[in-house]
C-alpha cells in the first residue's frame, strides 16, 4: 500500500483517533515523540520509531528504549501455553506411532514415557525459532500479546535467540532461583536474560 493511500491513526489527549490520511499528518503539527500506528502495525509507537513515516514528517527516525516491561506472573501464564503445545504436538506424534505400531497401547508405556523428553526440546526449538522471527514471541508469548526484544528494543537474530531459550537452563540448575530473580529487577529480567542481554516487553497502548 502506498503511503499516500494508507490509514493511520493517532493517540491525542490519551485517546486514539482516526483514521487519517497522511496529509492530515502533515496539517497535525505532530510531534516527533506523539504516538502514531498505521492501520498494519500491532501498537502505537511514538512517530520518531516509525521508519519511512518519521522521514516523510520531517523527523529523524531514532529507535528508543524499551519502557514497558512483561511482568512475571505474564511470563510465567506464557510459559504454560507454550508447555501445553509441546505436550499437544508430542501426543500428536504418539498417536500416530500407537496407530502404525503392532500390540496394543500398554506394552509401548515406557517407550511413551521416556519420548516425554523431547517435550522441553520441542518447547525449546519452537520458541527459539519464533523469538528469532518477525513474530517476536513464542505461541505463549504471541497469544498474551508479549515479545522479545535485545536490550534496545531491536528484534533477535535467530542464534541470539537459541542462545536466550539455552540460557534457561541456569533456571533450572538454580532450581528455579534465576527466573525469580526477575523479581528483583525493574526490567524484569530473569538471569538467563542478563545472560542473552535481552528483554520481555508489552505493548505501550492498545
Amino acid at each position: 500500500m502506498d503511503k499516500e493511500k494508507e490509514q493511520y491513526f493517532v493517540v491525542v489527549d490519551g485517546r486514539p483517533q482516526g483514521p487519517y490520511k497522511l496529509e492530515d499528518l502533515l496539517a497535525m503539527g505532530l510531534k516527533a515523540t506523539d504516538f502514531v500506528k498505521t492501520g498494519g502495525m500491532p501498537e502505537f509507537k511514538e512517530l520518531r520509531e516509525i521508519p519511512g513515516l518519521s522521514g516523510l514528517l520531517g523527523f529523524r527516525h531514532e529507535l528508543t528504549a524499551p519502557q514497558y516491561f512483561a511482568t512475571l506472573d505474564v511470563r510465567l501464564l506464557a510459559w504454560g501455553i507454550d508447555t501445553f503445545l509441546a505436550v499437544f504436538i508430542y501426543m500428536v506424534f504418539v498417536v500416530i506411532y500407537l496407530v502404525g505400531s503392532e500390540g496394543g497401547a500398554q506394552e509401548h508405556i515406557p517407550t511413551i514415557l521416556i519420548g516425554f523428553l523431547s517435550v522441553p526440546v520441542l518447547k525449546f526449538i519452537l520458541g527459539s525459532l519464533m523469538e528469532g522471527s518477525g513474530l517476536q514471541a513464542s505461541p505463549g508469548k504471541l497469544v498474551i500479546g508479549i515479545r522479545v526484544t535485545d536490550t534496545k528494543g531491536a528484534p533477535l537474530s535467530y542464534p541470539q535467540a537459541f542462545f536466550r531459550n539455552f540460557a534457561k537452563i541456569i533456571g533450572v540448575i538454580t532450581l528455579g532461583i534465576g527466573f525469580f530473580t526477575g523479581f528483583l529487577d525493574r526490567r524484569q529480567q530473569c538471569l538467563h536474560d542478563k545472560i542473552a542481554g535481552t528483554l520481555v516487553i508489552k505493548s505501550r497502548l492498545i
